[in-house]
């Protein structure tokens, strides 16, 4: 052993065990989030083949939609916070939608290249136990 006691490794494997089901868990919100932004992305591009005047069913609530006649197709509101929404072009939200796609898996490749870290140290600590 390198002048680490056994306590001290156990200590640290636990503390990087409770890392690695941190980094894990907050992996899966990313996902979650990916898997949304992909969906928004599919349903501009399918708004975007809409003509006006078309039917469409509105979610107001969890299973509760209202029948609604489409009025623009050129436009779509964009939440920006605090309950303002600006209109944008489904070519314009379909460029912010691709930005927060790249910013978020960068993010999230970030999150896997340090959980590939620790897992190394891990495997560098089991060993030091065989």
């Amino acid at each position: 052993m390198s002048g680490t006691s056994k306590e001290e490794l156990y200590t640290e494997l636990k503390a990087l065990d409770e890392e690695v089901k941190a980094l894990n868990s907050h992996l899966e919100r990313i996902d979650e989030q990916l898997s949304e932004l992909g969906s928004s992305k599919r349903v501009v591009n399918e708004f975007s083949e809409l003509k006006k005047g078309e039917e469409l069913r509105v979610l107001l609530s969890s299973g509760i939609y209202v029948k609604a006649e489409l009025a623009d197709t050129k436009n779509l509101m964009v939440n920006v916070g605090a309950n303002v929404s600006v209109e944008k072009t489904p070519e314009e939200v379909a460029k912010i939608l691709d930005s927060q796609l790249v910013e978020l898996s960068g993010y999230r490749e970030s999150l896997v290249g340090q959980m590939r870290t620790i897992i190394k140290r891990i495997e560098e600590i089991q060993k030091e136990f065989e």
